[in-house]
This record gives C-alpha cells, sequence and structure tokens, in this order.
C-alpha cells in the first residue's frame, strides 16, 4: 500500500513508542489518515479495508494484513518499531526481514536484526541469504555488515549461484563489493548453468571486475559452461562490443580457439555479429580462420552472411579459404549474393561489396549453383530408373538382364544431361546476376589481394 509506509515510519517516530501500544499507534495513525481531507477515493478505500481485516484479528500484530509487520519496518528501515515488535513477541526470522532489510539498503534494522542473532545465512523460497540480496542491488556497506556478522560467502540459491555471481553479473561500478567478498573467501564456482562469475563479468563487459576475478579471485579463463562457452565466448557474443574484456581475457591466456557446443569460437561469434574490432584482436592472438562450426560455417560464412566487408577482408587476409563448402555445400559467396535469413533463400542485392570482395579473391562462382545441379540430376536419374524398366517390361519381351542395363544406363545418361543442363542454366543465371552485383556499383573500391 502506497500510504503504509507513511504510516510505519510515522508511527516509528511516535513518543513513548512500545510493546504495548504500537496497536493502538499504528490504529490511531490509519484513522487519522482516513479523516484527511482530498484524500485519493482508493487510497481511503485501502486503508479501510485494512482497518476492518486487522480488527476482525482483534488487532493481532502477527495476522497483520498484506505483509508481516517486521518486514515492513525492514523495508522502511523503521528501527524503533522493529524494536518493539520484536520485544512484543515477532520471530525475527519470519517472513525474511532480514533479506528485506539487506534489499532496501535499511541498515539501522540491519544491524538490530543481526544483534537480535537473526539468521544472517536463511536461504528464502528461491535459495538466496541476505548476502546475496545486498550483493544484487550493489549495497557494498550491507554486505560488509553481513560479511563481519560470518555470513556464508559461498551459499548457493535455486541456480547455484553465489553473492559472487550476482555481484559480477550486475554491477562494476561497486568494484568494492566483489573485492570485499573475495577477500572474504568466495570462489569461482560454476551455478546451474556451469557459468563462473567471470562468464557473467565477461559478458557484461564489465572491465573492472573481469580484472579482478582474474586477478586476485584466482578465476579460470578457460572454463567452459553447459553450452560448451569460455569467459571469452560471452565477451564476443550478442551483448556488445567489448573489446577491453577480450584484450584482457587475451592478455591472461584465454584459448582463442577453443570451440563451443556449436562449433563456434569466439572469431565466429565476432564475424557473425560484426565486431571489427575484436576480431582483430583474436586474429592478432592467433585464431583460426578456417574453423567449422556445427554446421561447416568458417567465420568468413558469417562475415558474408551479414554483409561484414571489413571483418570478410581481415579474414580473407589471413587466408581464409574463399571456397570452404558449408554442409549444404554453401560457399561463402552464396551468403554473400543470398539474403537466407527467410525460410527461401532470395537474391540480396541491398550490399553486393562482401561479393564483389569474394570474386576478387578468386571466389568460384560455380560452387552457388553446383547442388541444385546435382540434385536435378540424381531427381532425372531416380525418375528414369522408375520409368524405363516398366515401359520396356511393358512394350518388350527382352529377358531381365537387358532391361536392367539398359535401365542403368539410361538413369546414368538422362542424369547426367540433366546435371549438365542444370548446371550451365544456373552458371548463366549467376553469371547475369552477378554481372548486375558487379555493374550496380562500379564506382566502390574494393581491395585486391
Amino acid at each position: 500500500m502506497q500510504e503504509l509506509d507513511r504510516i510505519l515510519i510515522a508511527v516509528n517516530c511516535s513518543q513513548n513508542l512500545n510493546k504495548e501500544n504500537i496497536a493502538d499507534k499504528i490504529k490511531t495513525k490509519i484513522e487519522a489518515k482516513l479523516n484527511e481531507e482530498n484524500l485519493v477515493e482508493w487510497i481511503k478505500k485501502d486503508l479501510e479495508k485494512l482497518l476492518k481485516r486487522w480488527e476482525k484479528d482483534n488487532f493481532d500484530l502477527k495476522k497483520f494484513p498484506y505483509c508481516n509487520l517486521l518486514q515492513l519496518a525492514a523495508k522502511f528501515n523503521c528501527a524503533k518499531l522493529a524494536k518493539h515488535l520484536v520485544a512484543n513477541g515477532f520471530d525475527i526470522n519470519n517472513g525474511f526481514p532480514l533479506h528485506c532489510a539487506a534489499r532496501e539498503k535499511s541498515q539501522e534494522v540491519l544491524v538490530f536484526l543481526i544483534q537480535e542473532k537473526a539468521n544472517v545465512n536463511l536461504q528464502d523460497e528461491d535459495g538466496e541469504t541476505p548476502l546475496h540480496c545486498a550483493a544484487q542491488h550493489g549495497h557494498v556497506q550491507v554486505v560488509k555488515i553481513l560479511l563481519a556478522a560470518k555470513a556464508d560467502v559461498n551459499m548457493r540459491d535455486q541456480w547455484g549461484s553465489t553473492p559472487l555471481h550476482s555481484a559480477s553479473y550486475r554491477w562494476d561500478r561497486e568494484i568494492e563489493m566483489v573485492k570485499s567478498l573475495l577477500k572474504a573467501g568466495a570462489t569461482n564456482v560454476q551455478d546451474k548453468y556451469g557459468k563462473t562469475p567471470l562468464h557473467y563479468a565477461a559478458q557484461r563487459g564489465y572491465v573492472q571486475t573481469v580484472e579482478t576475478l582474474l586477478k586476485e579471485g584466482g578465476a579460470d579463463v578457460n572454463v567452459q559452461d553447459k553450452d560448451g562457452k569460455t569467459p571469452l565466448h560471452h565477451a564476443t557474443d550478442r551483448e556488445g562490443e567489448h573489446i577491453q574484456v577480450v584484450e584482457i581475457l587475451l592478455q591472461e591466456g584465454a584459448n582463442v580457439n577453443l570451440q563451443d557446443k556449436e562449433g563456434k569460437t569466439s572469431l565466429h561469434y565476432a564475424a557473425k555479429y560484426g565486431y571489427m574490432q575484436v576480431a582483430e584482436a583474436l586474429l592478432e592472438g592467433g585464431a583460426g580462420v578456417n574453423l567449422q562450426d556445427e554446421n561447416g560455417k568458417t567465420p568468413l560464412h558469417y562475415a558474408a552472411e551479414n554483409e561484414y566487408t571489413q571483418i570478410a577482408e581481415a579474414l580473407l587476409k589471413k587466408d581464409a579459404g574463399v571456397d570452404v563448402q558449408d554442409k549444404e555445400g554453401r560457399t561463402p559467396l552464396y551468403y554473400a549474393v543470398y539474403y537466407t535469413h527467410d525460410e527461401h533463400p532470395r537474391l540480396n542485392y541491398q550490399n553486393p561489396k562482401v561479393a564483389k570482395l569474394l570474386l576478387n579473391y578468386g571466389a568460384d562462382p560455380s560452387f552457388i549453383h553446383r547442388p541444385k545441379a546435382i540434385i536435378a540430376g540424381v531427381t532425372a536419374g531416380v525418375i528414369s530408373a522408375i520409368v524405363v524398366p516398366l515401359a520396356l517390361a511393358y512394350a518388350t519381351a527382352l529377358p531381365a538382364l537387358a532391361i536392367v542395363g539398359i535401365t542403368v544406363a539410361s538413369a546414368l545418361i538422362v542424369g547426367g544431361i540433366s546435371y549438365g543442363v542444370a548446371y550451365k542454366s544456373s552458371e548463366h543465371s549467376l553469371s547475369s546476376e552477378l554481372s548486375k552485383v558487379s555493374c550496380s556499383n562500379a564506382h566502390e573500391q574494393i581491395p585486391t589481394p
């Protein structure tokens, strides 16, 4: 409720507050609020409902509607109110008031609850401790108070995350928090997804956190998560071009050619998302330009597919195979000429620079339509192999062996002719299309090898 915080804060500031008069003081404040002029109607209705429900329970503080009163006192940092509630018999662990105080940075209530022996390692329904809450919200001083109270720095929540995971994922400017956790014995363990704090810091591009985890926390720079990704993979993934993080990871010995479960290296991702600076750093660090992922694609395939001319040129200068075929038999030129992001590939004239670059580096245009020609030849051969024996058996008295021989020969001949016709036709079609590509942007300079 929007007005309840003001009411409780007002009660907290009341003179002569004690455990016997808390209920009356809260009731009086609610009634006073109800008597205010120009009170918003929905607030009035909520307060009336609150008062009725409370009166029905005979003003039992422990049955306070909407929320545990001690939790509310923690939320609004009402230390005086919290003390009298505890004196009134409130369970200091019920409703996780210490979590609330840690989350809201309510230091007075936090210190009081710790002094009253609240369980600093109590886990809520998500398995989080107060230390998780403080780390998630960047409350450095609260983290230090909890650590001084012997909070377990390596407790895991239901996702296997420790407070160090939370701090590394959410905060870079509060580097003191990460340092405090490490000093208290936090370790770079993997969560249920196989990710360490370093994975998360690299993914977010947090330079200070990455440096601290590596140099002060001894984090493993090459540990792989459940998807096979290292921190270097995450630093080059879709969240942004984290060039500083990439450089730090490389300096600390990151294996530039480790492949994830999709067979991709960090260079595949840099080429896919167009991170030129990252690509250059990876190439300088010895990244393999011709490593193929599970689909047979090299980084050059991705650069061509996504029209990143500068990256494609950088790869070619490092001897990337210009005619390497993926599992579909497609070369980088195919992806440069065809837009493949739809269900059915279509010719792409939006950015012919990559296609022209690949051709200047000796790309073979014939590779593009070879699979189609093969399909045409095989299809024609199969049809011939079915039709010919049926026709011969029906119309002639030739022996079975002769029919088989004629069938095989006809299938090979028909298939070969179909392949040749399809290949030449498609090659002519491609030449025509490539001429459009070449002529439409003749004023643009494309580097030659």
